[in-house]
């Protein structure tokens, strides 16, 4: 089969390589791919940003949708040919927090793609459990464009952040997979939603499909544009995947008891804080990773429920996938960048 690889660190190591036809445990599946989506953590990989050991060739792509071509020999319920999803978290099952739901919590927790094998190839085997039903309304280009992304966006909404109906919510770094996931998701609950960028050309597109409010983090003051657009109340919930230099202001843009959820550190991992700020308005400061599986299966419900269909930037064949990793790594896309598999 084919997949996109890497044999070294590097864009100059990305190839489109024969490997091996997959077999099937007794507790997998073989899935025919159709499709896979990128993500940073694809960049994180390749570039060794993540400082984890690999065996090369290495397959990368954490998101992928396809159909069930073969099972192993303890698998039960799911016919060949089914549309699935696959969601790319690995977790042990055994440990407390698996036992309580919790499988992002998973002390050994992994990632397809980024601690093993990923998913931009023909053909992958992976464990019967991360297989999800893909909704019907969706291509498998759009159903890839879902996983990592709106599952950490679920999570981190109404999970970790407990958004209610009716709430205001800020979405930093709109354009971008996990924001645009972010608003597609708060937009049925949200009562207003206001995105930050330092591109103007994506406020506006988030402004036409339904933003509140826009602000140009690089020429404004986050915290004090959002206050005067809220008549000083502030919102009720930041989203947050950029931390850094952006996370004061952010802080700045919440109300009294308002709660910032973060999932990310695209803008540096160290942060400064007002710790004054944090105590005396009452603040909540959340971190949040991918889903549990309940997060996956109630994400999806939603999405089928109200159709919602994931913005998708552009598509790329397989042989394109260092041009796709590239236009990933530019950071002008807006919404999600898809290998047709």
């Amino acid at each position: 089969m084919r997949a996109v690889t890497i044999d070294g660190y590097g864009f100059e190591n990305v190839a489109v390589r024969e490997l091996p036809e997959p077999e099937p445990g007794p507790h997998d599946v073989v899935v025919r791919l159709r499709a896979g989506a990128l993500n940073h953590l694809d960049l994180w990989t390749l570039e060794d940003a993540l400082g984890l050991e690999h065996d090369f060739p290495h397959i990368l792509g954490a998101d992928g949708t396809g159909e069930v071509e073969a099972v192993g020999s303890e698998v039960r319920g799911l016919p060949l040919r089914s549309r699935v999803l696959i969601d790319p978290a690995l977790s042990c099952g055994a440990c407390e927090f698996c036992r309580a739901g919790e499988q992002s919590l998973c002390t050994t927790f992994r990632m397809m793609g980024e601690h093993s094998d990923g998913l931009f190839a023909e053909r992958a085997a992976v464990p019967a459990r991360n297989l999800h039903p893909l909704p019907a309304h969706l291509s498998y280009e759009e159903g890839a464009a879902l996983g990592t992304t709106f599952i950490t966006a679920y999570r981190m909404l109404f999970t970790r952040g407990r958004l209610q109906p009716g709430e205001w919510v800020l979405i930093t770094g709109i354009g971008g997979g996990l924001a645009l996931s972010l608003f597609q998701l708060a937009k049925p609950v949200a009562g207003k939603i206001f995105v930050t960028s330092s591109s103007d050309e994506k406020l506006q597109r988030a402004m036409e499909l339904g933003a509140d409010g826009a602000v140009n983090y690089e020429n404004e003051d986050v915290g004090k544009a959002i206050r005067a657009s809220t008549s000083k109340r502030g919102v009720d919930l930041v989203v947050d995947s950029a931390a850094g230099d952006s996370l004061g202001g952010s802080l700045r843009a919440l109300r009294k008891g308002g709660r910032l959820v973060t999932a990310g550190a695209t803008a540096g991992s160290p942060a400064s804080l007002d710790v004054r700020r944090l105590f005396w308005n009452q603040l909540e400061v959340i971190g949040s990773t991918m889903g549990s599986v309940r997060d996956v299966s109630n994400m999806l419900r939603m999405v089928a429920g109200i159709e919602i269909r994931p913005i998708v930037h552009r598509t790329y064949g397989l042989d394109d996938a260092l041009a796709a990793l590239r236009e990933l790594k530019a950071g002008d896309h807006f919404g999600k960048i898809v290998l047709t598999i």
